[in-house]
């Protein structure tokens, strides 16, 4: 408890408020394809005039020197030089396909004049996915504070730089970071799956928790239960499905979503949870975001780009169909549940959606409001996906009982 105490005094603590040239954040789910061109693209293209050089820090990786390598590789397909990509000598692990390199030694280069210099002119800085863990534990102090090396990147986001990440790169974006967790284990603790535990980010992004392979991975539980654990430290979540980009803008006022995915928005400000371990947690808000879209960072609604239409009133025959999950469970598809049976088609006011393990299982329910907003429609390259605001979210857990049917 002292420990959640400390991490959201920390969260709630601004820091010192960014340069107006403060630079762009590219935050990926995971999963991220060499053939994204869109999210690559929206990385190269924020570097500030007259720096084009990128650092790649491979400290979360367990193969710091392959991850890096690809990254390099795929930033080259799409436009940018060879000569300007520096991998950081910044890790913990050593790469078991490296024969000459012991990468487990770099971990004391956060401190070093030559990887520092790397840094000097970067107009772009990208962590890869892996352990979020090793990027914390590399870059802050024992107590805390901000390495020589995560000072120098800090002076080149407000500068004008862009920060860009994906997976464990993506988690570390937060002021309070997630760690581990499913969402079964963190609505049922004890129970059933691993709880959420939460450390300490590196604050990038300021007032917003990240979560990442959202949907593939249904972390909407896992997330929820962060937040309210947050108390409301960090109200909005930003749940990121794999092959998605969420790009903030300079500001932190808004967020454009890139790629294939969604981007899940939880907004927490107004919930409650009941006490005890199986907590009811009412007042949530939930939206969806697909690319294109842009969603206001401070109050977590979502705009839909401008070939959505309105889904009130009207029937689709083509359904959107989402690459991946969001709810306690793989396979149950939120954009189905909230986009196709809430807002679209069935006009009702309220679905739920349940979810168990052995005798004990969760309900998701999600209803209509005032400000519920729904749009849908398909990119230019063919693309279908939902745009979803203001949707009002409960979690109740339940207990279960299963019985043979008997014959009719």
């Amino acid at each position: 408890m002292r420990l959640l105490t400390a991490l959201i005094f920390l969260v709630a603590a601004a820091l010192p408020g960014a340069a107006l040239a403060e630079g762009h954040l590219v935050i990926v789910g995971g999963g991220l394809k060499a053939e994204n061109a869109a999210v690559y693209r929206a990385f190269l293209d924020a570097r500030p005039e007259g720096a084009p050089g990128i650092v790649i820090i491979p400290a979360a990786s367990g193969e710091a020197s392959a991850s890096a390598e690809a990254v390099r590789d795929a930033l080259v397909k799409h436009g940018a030089s060879a000569a300007d990509i520096a991998i950081a000598q910044i890790a913990m692990k050593d790469d078991p396909g490296t024969r000459t390199v012991d990468e487990s030694r770099w971990a004391r280069n956060v401190e070093s004049e030559e990887e520092l210099a790397r840094l000097e002119n970067a107009g772009a800085i990208w962590f890869t996915g892996g352990d979020q863990s090793r990027i914390t534990g590399l870059l802050l102090t024992k107590d805390g504070e901000d390495t020589p090396y995560l000072s120098a990147i800090r002076a080149r986001y407000a500068e004008g730089a862009v920060i860009g990440g994906t997976s464990a790169g993506a988690a570390i974006m937060s002021g309070a970071m997630i760690t581990q967790g499913d969402s079964m284990g963190a609505l049922l603790p004890g129970d059933s799956g691993e709880d959420v535990g939460l450390a300490r980010g590196l604050h990038f992004l300021r007032s917003n928790l990240i979560d990442q392979h959202f949907g593939e991975r249904a972390r909407l539980g896992r997330l929820a239960v962060a937040l309210i654990r947050l108390k409301k430290a960090l109200p909005i979540g930003l749940g990121i499905d794999e092959n998605t980009g969420l790009v903030v803008a300079p500001g932190q006022r808004s967020a454009t979503i890139l790629g294939a995915g969604y981007v899940t928005v939880l907004n927490a400000a107004q919930a409650t949870a009941s006490s005890g371990e199986h907590a009811r947690i009412t007042g949530l808000v939930v939206g969806l975001a697909g690319n294109g879209d842009e969603i206001d960072l401070d109050d977590g609604s979502v705009k839909p780009a401008w070939y959505r239409k309105d889904t009130k009133g009207r029937e689709y025959f083509e359904r959107a169909v989402p690459p991946a999950g969001g709810m306690a469970v793989p396979g149950t598809m939120l954009a189905d549940v909230i986009g196709e049976a809430l807002m679209d088609n069935s006009g009702a006011d309220e679905v739920v959606r349940y979810s168990f393990s052995g005798d004990l299982g969760v309900a998701y329910r999600f209803g209509q409001a005032e400000s519920s907003r729904a749009a849908w429609g398909r990119d230019e390259a063919g693309k279908a996906a939902y745009s979803i605001s203001g949707v009002r979210f409960d979690i109740e857990p339940i207990s279960v009982s299963i019985q043979p049917i008997e014959d009719q």
